[in-house]
């Protein structure tokens, strides 16, 4: 056995001491060969024609119109992988008002802080595409490292963080310029990205090594690593930053964290049969959580003050990606498979009605 593998097994059995959910471990240790598979089949997809050309910097986004001219409220985005389009919402008829082409198979998507523009990862073009609201047209391209998928916007609104699972990183970039601010190494196969609303901290969700890495903001460095269950995925915070929600698609669990230690608080276990939990979205007074359960085609609503399942809505084939509008009242699904965008009412908390989406809907956020 060589140094390297002994190195490897340390590595692991530091890990193991400290148990799920405990900081300090530094998870780049572990090989691929250990990684954990077994992505849903109905995830899994072909290997896509990816863009042999570098992606460069286009347009000039510090001289494009000012903040405050913004698009028409009450929308929300949903991005088409398949379609290489965005399918645009009125979330008060719930009737689809328009549809845009964009770059190669589109995937993350966000919004600026001030409204005026929409953010999305072109993952086939290894870029970030930017769109003006105000008259849906594509103003830029930001490069965006190796097969962007998820991402945030930070909200200094000057700032995306991003993960590039093929390089075993995240990404720092100036969306006023284009430029790449820092590029950060985190653990195997990062996938979600999420930021306090306080703007103080980046959470990175690390599939393979099934960890979690804290990136300071400001520094822009990791300054801790705490384990999860199997194969995290998405991670959202309350409305107060006080706590972040992290699902775990093999785990089957909603982890607990309190922000301002790092510490998991609470681990409440949502496996049932095919369910594999991806999309995770907080009510706005904090109440709630709701959970896409992947394959298991149905929303999970977790009380916070019993950690109990209220409820377990039936939506669309392959949930992934959800949001909620402002005032909490309604969330938007997007059901991959059924390539359709589903509104559940969260006071009656059943599905009111069904929206296509043709392409394989992916994510969604809502301006309102």
């Amino acid at each position: 056995m060589n140094g390297t593998w002994f190195l490897w097994l340390g590595a692991l059995a530091i890990g193991l001491s400290l148990g799920v959910g405990q900081p300090g471990w530094l998870p780049g240790a572990i090989p691929d060969a250990w990684a954990t598979q077994g992505e849903d089949e109905e995830e899994e997809e072909e290997e896509s024609d990816r863009a042999l050309v570098t992606t460069e910097f286009v347009g000039d986004l510090a001289n494009l119109p000012p903040s405050g001219r913004r698009g028409t409220p009450n929308r929300a985005y949903v991005t088409n992988e398949k379609t290489n389009t965005i399918t645009v919402i009125d979330t008060i008829t719930d009737e689809v008002v328009q549809t845009i082409e964009v770059g190669r198979r589109p995937r993350g998507i966000g919004l600026s802080p001030d409204r005026s523009r929409l953010y999305v990862a072109t993952s086939d073009e290894d870029a970030i595409e930017v769109l003006d609201l105000a008259d849906y047209r594509s103003i830029g391209r930001i490069p965006g490292g190796s097969d962007p998928e998820a991402f945030a916007v930070h909200p200094d609104g000057r700032r995306l963080f991003l993960s590039n699972e093929d390089s075993a990183s995240a990404t720092a970039i100036d969306v006023t310029n284009g430029t790449v601010l820092k590029v950060i190494q985190v653990g195997i196969e990062p996938e979600g990205v999420g930021i306090s609303p306080d703007g103080k901290w980046v959470y990175v969700t690390n599939e393979s090594t099934h960890s979690i890495d804290v990136i300071d903001a400001e520094r822009m460095e990791v300054v801790d690593t705490f384990l999860v269950s199997t194969r995290p995925r998405v991670v959202a915070f309350s409305a107060d930053s006080r706590r972040a929600y992290i699902s775990t698609e093999l785990g089957g669990m909603l982890h607990v964290v309190d922000v301002a230690t790092r510490r998991e608080i609470r681990k409440v276990n949502l496996r049932e049969s095919r369910e594999k939990l991806v999309g995770v979205a907080v009510a706005p007074d904090g109440s709630r959580v709701y959970v896409a359960t992947g394959s298991g085609n149905s929303i999970k609503v977790v009380d916070t003050a019993t950690w109990e399942v209220l409820a377990t809505i039936p939506v669309g084939r392959r949930v992934w990606g959800i949001a909620l509008t402002r005032d909490g009242k309604k969330l938007y699904t997007c059901d991959g498979v059924s390539n359709t965008v589903s509104v559940v009412d969260t006071v009656l908390l059943k599905t009111i009605k069904q929206i296509d989406s043709p392409g394989m809907p992916w994510g969604v956020v809502i301006d309102d």
